[in-house]
């Protein structure tokens, strides 16, 4: 058994420190185990949670870079499809005419 000690009295520490002192102790040894175990397991389940986060951002990103390129791609191919197709509309006006003055 523990004795108070001598500057624990001096102090005015009263037997409910150390019946505090001595419930830490008993759930320590009852629940102890668990209670790190429960919080190694979360951090742990923190840390992948973060980096999830990450490779989410990183993907969110790639996807976003190859919209805009395939954006950009889009664009060009509608913009040589009207200039060919402004090409022939003025082609066909140049027939209509070489043939109309024949």
């Amino acid at each position: 058994m523990t004795a108070t000690s001598l500057n624990g009295l001096r102090n005015g520490s009263s037997g409910m420190d150390l019946a505090d002192e001595r419930m830490d102790q008993i759930r320590e040894l009852l629940v102890g185990d668990t209670v790190r175990e429960f919080e190694h397991r979360l951090s742990t389940m923190e840390v992948r949670i973060r980096e999830l986060e990450d490779e989410l951002a990183r993907r969110v990103e790639a996807l976003d870079m190859r919209l805009e390129a395939l954006s950009g791609e889009v664009t060009g191919e509608r913009r040589a499809a009207f200039d060919e197709l402004s090409k022939g509309i003025n082609d066909l006006g140049q027939r209509i005419k070489q043939i109309s003055r024949a």
